[in-house]
């Protein structure tokens, strides 16, 4: 009985084993059959590293573990949303690998054709450029008339350039000028061209005054004062007067031209420091360039004409033995001939030889040519003027006993450093050497070489005056000279003077 009690005890525990080992059985089915939908999807509270974490008891506990069908339900809507979540992110990046690869192939292809593009204009640009920089292809050859503005850039002298057919790429001539340091110091004036020239050509004409045509040549003849120098270059347009003037009471050149500021013990009285200095010539001009360069024109030919050209100047000793030379006439006696004998000095030399200084020289020159109707006139008022200078050593006193108190008597000095046509009303000069003693603190113009000379080599005379009868359309002026007061009175009278 016990035993068949036992038999039907176990068959009892085998059978609900059976029902319980069909359960876990369909429960893992159920399981595997959902998991069969995703492989891919891994939850993040079942991994993989969870269950490699348990032993085979606790994985099949785990398993064997019953969960509520909507739980499974839930669990098995999640991992159907996040494979279509992987699928949509994996189906995205196929459509951008597959876009990116098409726009890469448009970038190449548009990237080769602007290759070529360039490349076919930057061709273009080299061999067009090339030819320009060398002069070629501008057509047949012919001169051209440019102006050229003050303080220019490159990038006005490629428009003018460009504009007048001088040039035909501009971009390429600014390139080349920048390339080769050649954008800037461009001379302001007129240039005739031709449109034939290369770059290189054009450039470095355009940087000298030199190749300028806009020139004008003016006479300044001798005896024009500063302010007559100053209107004739502004009325030709050559530089501004009141800079011009202004410069000439500078001491702007002194380091240039020492002479302008040694042996002028009367610089400071002196209405322009330049006057006598500007020498009378016929000189070339730039329009419109600066008062200075004109200044320097004057000073240099200046310097050359008296400090540097010898002059043939002939030596007068007449007790000199050496002074004659000896010769025989056919079937006479030995005898003697007096011949000229001659040395060449500067104007300079020649001055420190008469003991005078070149200021000294000047100013008197500059009197003598206002004065002197023509050359001889010239040396015998040169000999008047040395005499009356003398008379500072003798009390004032004329060797006849006239008292001039060593003064000059000279006209024009009255009156400057205007003339007597231009003076202003009650205007009285500080060089009036009818009342200064000696000579003016500076010359009353420009002399020319004639003035110098008899300003150094006075004829021998006893006077002490002169006038003149003025010229007229039938007849040139008239001098008078005298010895005394007495004798000038009465030259006046037949000049017309009284």
């Amino acid at each position: 009985m016990s035993e068949e009690l036992h038999s039907a005890d176990k068959q009892n525990e085998n059978r609900g084993s059976t029902n319980r080992k069909r359960k876990v059985d369909d429960f893992k089915l159920k399981i595997d059959y959902s998991d069969d939908l995703d492989n891919d999807i891994i939850f993040p509270e079942e991994t993989d590293e969870d269950l490699l974490d348990l032993s085979d008891d606790d994985n099949k506990e785990h398993i064997a573990v019953p969960r509520r069908r909507s739980d499974l339900e839930e669990d098995i809507s999640e991992k159907d949303e996040n494979r279509r979540r992987r699928k949509a992110l994996k189906n995205e990046r196929r459509r951008k690998k597959k876009k990116a690869k098409q726009n890469g192939c448009v970038i190449r292809v548009v990237w080769l054709v602007m290759v070529l593009i360039l490349g076919v204009f930057l061709a273009e640009f080299l061999l067009v450029g090339i030819n320009d920089l060398l002069g070629r292809n501008r057509g047949e050859e012919e001169k051209i008339i440019i102006q050229v503005p003050d303080d220019a850039d490159i990038e006005e002298i490629s428009d003018i350039l460009y504009d007048n057919g001088v040039i035909s790429n501009k971009s390429y001539f600014k390139f080349y000028a920048k390339l080769t340091n050649g954008d800037d110091g461009f001379a302001k004036g007129s240039y005739e061209m031709k449109n034939n020239m290369d770059y290189e050509a054009i450039i470095n004409y355009l940087q000298s005054n030199a190749n300028r045509v806009d020139t004008v040549q003016l006479r300044f003849t001798e005896g024009m004062t500063v302010l007559e120098i100053a209107d004739k270059l502004s009325e030709n347009g050559v530089c501004d007067k009141d800079e011009f003037l202004e410069l000439c009471n500078s001491t702007d050149f002194d380091e240039d031209f020492t002479f302008l500021a040694s042996g002028r013990p009367g610089l400071n009285n002196v209405y322009y420091r330049l006057e006598g200095y500007l020498f009378p010539d016929t000189y070339e001009f730039y329009q419109g360039e600066s008062a200075r360069t004109s200044i320097y024109r004057f000073l240099n030919n200046y310097e050359s004409k008296l400090y540097y050209t010898k002059m043939r100047i002939e030596i007068k000793e007449d007790s000199d033995e050496d002074y004659y030379d000896y010769y025989n006439e056919e079937d006479t006696d030995t005898s003697k001939k007096k011949t000229k004998k001659y040395e060449k000095l500067t104007v300079e030399e020649q001055a420190k030889k008469q003991g005078m200084t070149m200021d000294e020289v000047l100013t008197l020159a500059s009197m003598i040519q206002a004065e002197a109707a023509n050359k001889d006139d010239m040396y015998m008022i040169s000999s008047i003027f040395h005499n009356r200078l003398n008379t500072l050593s003798t009390g004032g006193y004329t060797a006849y006993g006239d008292y001039i108190k060593g003064t000059l008597g000279s006209d024009p000095t009255v009156f400057y450093p205007y003339k007597k046509n231009t003076v202003p009303s009650n205007f009285k000069s500080r060089y009036d050497t009818y009342e200064v003693q000696g000579l003016p603190a500076g010359p009353v113009g420009n002399p020319g070489m004639d003035a110098i000379e008899a300003a150094l080599y006075p004829v021998s005379s006893n006077n002490y005056y002169f006038c003149h009868k003025p010229a007229t359309e039938d007849s040139d002026a008239v001098a008078y000279y005298a010895a005394t007061l007495a004798d000038h009175n009465y030259n006046l009278s037949l000049a017309g003077l009284n």
